[in-house]
């Protein structure tokens, strides 16, 4: 059954490890919120953390499991754009890269929105500045 699932891309091998390191991330991502409870969004988060972990392996061959999400690609450019170490990059640079790659205004302001809320990063109320936590 093993050898099934390998072969097959269009399915995926759940082991009892695996369900064990989603149950451990969540927990974590919970107790990062200071709360005794884990909630389906710890969950989701867990599987996707995985998922990413997963990818990064095989993109040490060149190969990626999965299409990259919008909101994903669009971080990595934010993040590229502040390479060198520096901690904030200017609102207007990150939107400007992120239109020449193709990303709608909508998207960014979605993908900005989703880091600022699980405390990636910070846009000022001004719109001018991006800072990573």
């Amino acid at each position: 059954m093993r050898k099934e699932a390998w072969a097959n891309k269009d399915t995926t091998y759940t082991s009892a490890r695996t369900l064990l390191g989603i149950l451990r991330l969540a927990t974590a991502l919970a107790r990062l919120r200071l709360v005794d409870v884990v909630e389906k969004e710890d969950v989701n988060e867990a599987i996707r953390l995985m998922e990413m972990s997963k990818d990064s392996l095989l993109g040490d061959k060149g190969q990626h499991s999965r299409v990259q999400r919008p909101a994903d690609a669009i971080f990595a450019a934010v993040r590229e754009l502040a390479g060198g170490g520096q901690r904030a990059v200017r609102y207007a640079e990150a939107l400007q890269r992120c239109l020449a790659k193709g990303f709608t205004p909508a998207q960014v302001q979605a993908a900005l929105d989703e880091y600022e809320e699980l405390n990636v990063l910070q846009v000022n109320p001004a719109r001018t500045r991006i800072t990573f936590v």
